[in-house]
């Protein structure tokens, strides 16, 4: 008896199970078949007005309409609407009755205002209104809680309500190309926000609140005014992104040196006088631009920034660089023209990889040692310096193809210069040479030589055109 019914209990567990097991199995397949069955997307009213209930998307885009036909709003389940590239002007309130709307596009219109009902759409997560004639955007526009992403770039815009605070779901901003002023503080709110693009607006500034959007990947701020970051701006340590060109800052917070994710930075055109020494904890940089600023010195700590590839110093007002600045292992391109560099003495051991240094636009008077000791450089500009000679360590650098020496003061040149063996393009125009070796047809490699413009002998000049025989020879 007691053996009759363990196997009862048995049998019974064993359909339940069976049972239980096949709905789930049931279930997932329904879910698998409810998700492959695409929803179809309509490109016209009429055809979607045949079939309202199971209309969720409407693409009415580039029909050239002026307005909003009013038989929208009876596609009560309507989900995703485009109406970009239209020219619309005015927005109804038909609009505002589609309550289940998720995805509105209105990009590319001739929208100049956004009425208050835009706030009935609580269930936006998508909003588009970019390269419209817009001015403002309602305080309503707080109500769309569920918002993700909003774009508004290339408009008038020229505040935003402190009630966009509201939108704590937002995830991509992108205001670029407006007239704005100032942000409201409220913007701290976006806890979600991984991208924001500010740039080409009017900014003075940033508001602190900024500093706690830490999930933030990609900060665009180019072509504003603004003056000074955040002190804490080194709290978007998630930050890989980082436009910050064509403003007027001064210096940069300590804390700046906390993004340590940042592969490019881009710091042109502003009118900063140096960097802070927290600069060397950004060891993943491999773009470093500073050009176009008012360096005076830089900080010895850029050597720690061992991935850099590329760094440009052009356009600042460097006189002296000295040590192991620039001793940096994966270095490439090193642009140091158009400074007031009078001494260059650097370690540079490491620099294995550097192809190309420009000094061009420098007061160089001697030329520098220390580069002859990077063997692996093929780009060497020394153009308008002070130069008087060239010293025989050059030859050091076998695999240089440019030597850019024309206006210096260059009185003589080593005999042997002929026989760096892979020299392409050698320019010793407008300098003090009077005389030059005649060897330089030897040279295997030597396909273009500028001498114009030096005051050479006529009967040397002479000598110069008949026996130095490269393919490309400039000389008056």
């Amino acid at each position: 008896m007691r053996y009759n019914q363990k196997v009862l209990i048995i049998l019974l567990f064993c359909c339940f199970f069976t049972e239980s097991y096949g709905q789930k199995k049931s279930n997932k397949s329904a879910k698998k078949q409810e998700i492959q069955v695409p929803q179809k997307e309509y490109n016209s009213l009429e055809e979607a007005l045949l079939n309202r209930k199971n209309a969720f998307i409407l693409n009415l885009e580039n029909q050239k309409l002026n307005a909003i036909p009013d038989g929208i709003a009876k596609l009560e389940n309507l989900q995703v609407l485009k109406l970009g590239y239209n020219q619309i002007n005015i927005l109804s309130d038909v609009l505002f009755k589609l309550k289940n709307l998720q995805v509105l596009h209105l990009n590319n219109n001739r929208l100049t205002t956004i009425p208050t009902g835009i706030g009935n759409l609580v269930n936006l997560n998508i909003l588009k209104l970019q390269e419209n004639k817009l001015s403002s955007i309602p305080d309503e526009i707080g109500n769309l809680i569920k918002l993700e992403v909003l774009q508004c770039g290339e408009n008038q815009l020229t505040k935003i309500p402190g009630t966009i605070g509201n939108c704590k779901a937002l995830k991509t901003v992108d205001f670029f190309n407006n007239k704005l002023e100032m942000l409201p503080p409220e913007i701290g709110q976006w806890k979600e926000a991984v991208l924001l693009d500010l740039n080409w607006n009017k900014l003075n500034s940033l508001p602190d609140e900024l500093c706690q959007l830490t999930k933030l990947e990609t900060l665009r701020i180019e072509k504003n005014r603004i003056q000074y970051l955040p002190e804490e701006i080194g709290n978007l340590n998630n930050i890989s992104e980082l436009k910050i060109t064509d403003n007027q800052l001064v210096n940069l917070p300590e804390s700046f040196g906390n993004l340590i994710k940042l592969e490019e930075l881009y710091l042109t055109r502003n009118q900063l006088i140096g960097l802070p020494n927290s600069i060397g904890n950004m060891i993943n940089v491999k773009v470093l631009d500073v050009s176009l600023n008012q360096l005076e010195t830089i900080p010895e700590s850029i050597m720690n920034m061992q991935k850099l590839e590329e760094l440009h110093l052009n356009n600042n007002k460097l006189s002296e660089i000295i040590g192991e600045t620039f001793n940096i292992l994966e270095l490439r391109t090193l642009n140091l023209s158009m400074n007031r560099i009078v001494r260059f003495e650097c370690v540079m051991h490491k620099c294995k990889q550097l192809q190309s240094i420009d000094f061009e636009m420098n007061k160089l008077t001697i030329f520098p040692e220390c580069i002859t000791n990077v063997t692996s450089l093929n780009y060497l500009n020394l153009c308008k310096n002070q130069l008087t000679d060239i010293p025989k360590s050059i030859l050091k650098l076998e695999g240089i193809k440019q030597l850019l020496l024309a206006g210096n003061q260059i009185v003589t040149l080593p005999i042997n210069l002929y026989q760096l063996g892979s020299l392409e393009v050698l320019d010793l125009s407008n300098n003090k040479l009077q005389i030059i070796p005649l060897n330089f047809s030897e040279s295997k490699s030597l396909r273009q030589m500028d001498v114009r413009e030096n005051p050479f002998y006529k009967w040397h000049l002479k000598q110069i055109k008949d026996r130095i025989l490269v393919k490309e020879l400039l000389a008056d």
